[in-house]
């Protein structure tokens, strides 16, 4: 005989361990751990009230089921822990009463409500609203690249749905469109919180052999560096997430868990726009942010991402931002631009030429076009497109370097192939 009980709350633990050494991450798609199967048979009634009408799908954490409820005449969610018979148990029963845990916290319509929980049988189960639809990342192979509109909007609901989480302290960690799903009525769910944990925990702590765990295609610089991580990792996943519903690509990809983990601590981000050039310049530099590798660069809350998602931008125009050095730079505020980037400088800028890298602002661009000035006290406008990916540096000026060198008395040649090539020729 087994029954279900209430959710009893305890805090999120906030343990310290050793940092985790980096070679680690190779285990990242391993989970050899012995597992004992024992899946629940059509038909059957789980804890004496759920009849189980079918497998949904099974997991790393669990296997769910479509079960009816016998005492609310409703179809319900039921989600049941892997039974182990491994040293890793006691983890795993863990995260598992942590889920149930945070799900009854959370007050989000994008979360699932959890329902019911309890031990049937030495098994962990919780019990939620039935969400069904796709899931988003099966929804990009089969639409391709999302339109504008559609994908800010999802990316909206999501940054709102973390803000909930993050507001209680809590970190999803593994956002990715497989755990995004999308119902008939166009509602957005985000779902799986069984890697949560409180702000500030390190990857090390998440098992007892130090074995990373998340989705190595959408995890933060930080978590492959088993750094403690708090809401601007979930800020990282869901830019991810956002330049794959924008493109249909990933922005980084590679052969194996380590190399990607590499890609993803060191490699900048390419621009969504170099795969998909009419994307607003607004939305490229938003999602840019969100994959910056310094935390501290990103937005700084679920929430203020959300906020930005959300700002109409339907009256806005191009914005002129004066610059230091006397320069304006053109900013797209609409949802459509020609250019990445418009400098407008009031004096030629002699070495700069239509196919050469600019890096500006921490980002590069390929000069495309200059403008003349018609008249006489005129500015020179330099237009960029953002640099396309899979293209390599024939000639790259770093902007600052080449405003203060420009800003010293000429030193002739030198100083010109400096501003060219970046370094002072020997």
């Amino acid at each position: 005989m087994c029954g279900s009980s209430e959710v009893r709350f305890t805090p999120l633990e906030s343990e310290t361990a050793p940092t985790l050494q980096f070679a680690e991450t190779e285990r990242l798609a391993a989970d050899a751990a012995p597992r004992v199967e024992s899946r629940v048979a059509k038909g059957q009634v789980f804890a004496e009230r759920y009849r189980v009408e079918g497998l949904l799908g099974s997991g790393g954490m669990g296997q769910v089921y479509r079960v009816r409820d016998l005492t609310e005449a409703r179809d319900r969610a039921l989600k049941i822990l892997h039974p182990r018979d491994d040293d890793e148990a006691d983890d795993r029963t863990g995260r598992f009463r942590r889920e149930a845990q945070i799900l009854a916290r959370i007050q989000h319509p994008a979360v699932p409500r959890i329902l019911d929980s309890g031990v049937c049988s030495g098994r962990l189960f919780i019990v939620t609203e039935l969400v069904e639809g796709v899931d988003l990342k099966l929804a990009i192979q089969k639409r391709g690249p999302w339109p504008v509109a559609e994908a800010v909007t999802i990316g909206a609901t999501l940054a709102q749905a973390l803000a909930a989480a993050h507001a209680l302290g809590i970190v999803h960690r593994d956002v990715k469109p497989n755990n995004v799903m999308l119902q008939s009525d166009g509602a957005v769910r985000l779902l799986d919180f069984g890697l949560a944990r409180g702000r500030g925990v390190d990857m090390a702590t998440l098992t007892k052999t130090g074995v990373i765990v998340g989705t190595p295609a959408y995890m933060s610089p930080e978590q492959f560096q088993a750094l403690a991580v708090d809401e601007r990792s979930d800020v990282y996943s869901l830019g991810v997430v956002l330049f794959e519903l924008l493109t249909a690509k990933l922005p980084f990809a590679a052969p194996t868990p380590m190399a990607l983990a590499m890609k993803h601590i060191m490699e900048p981000a390419p621009s969504p726009r170099s795969l998909r050039p009419e994307l607003p310049v607004w939305l490229d530099r938003l999602v840019l942010q969100c994959l910056e590798k310094d935390a501290g660069k990103r937005f700084a809350t679920a929430a203020a991402l959300a906020a930005e998602l959300g700002r109409s931008r339907s009256d806005a125009r191009f914005r002129s931002r004066r610059l230091a050095t006397g320069d304006h730079v053109l900013e797209d505020q609409g949802q459509s631009s020609e250019w990445a980037l418009v400098l407008q400088a009031p004096q030629e800028k002699t070495g700069w030429d239509s196919g050469m890298a600019l890096r500006f602002e921490e980002r590069f661009f390929r000069l495309e076009r200059i403008d003349r000035p018609a008249e006489k006290g005129g500015r020179f406008a330099y237009r960029f497109s953002a640099w396309p990916a899979e293209q390599i540096f024939r000639k790259l000026v770093d902007y600052e370097q080449d405003a203060a060198e420009r800003a010293q008395p000429s030193g002739g040649v030198a100083d010109r192939l400096s501003r060219i090539f970046g370094a002072k020729p020997k």
